[in-house]
């Protein structure tokens, strides 16, 4: 499957953890933090292994550790960032 197939970008969010992800590719992906009351970003590019299979997790929502979220949702978080 390839990213055409996924509908790039996926949106996902941790359960229960205020942490949220714009997954641009299968191997690329925005993360933004809730710290406190502050709110920071972060950008990975897996180019290893393991940050390869947690993309992978994460849009599979494996084990349910994530869910579906949205682009509003995304939009909203990443305004706060700074």
């Amino acid at each position: 499957m390839n990213d055409k197939d996924l509908g790039f970008p996926v949106y996902r969010k941790y359960v229960g953890i205020n942490v949220w992800f714009k997954i641009i590719t299968n191997t690329h992906f925005i993360e933004i933090k809730q710290i406190g009351n502050r709110f920071v970003q972060s950008e990975v590019v897996a180019n290893q292994y393991p940050e390869m299979v947690l993309i992978k997790d994460m849009l599979a929502c494996h084990e349910n550790r994530w869910e579906v979220s949205e682009e509003l949702d995304f939009e909203i978080v990443s305004k706060k960032v700074g």
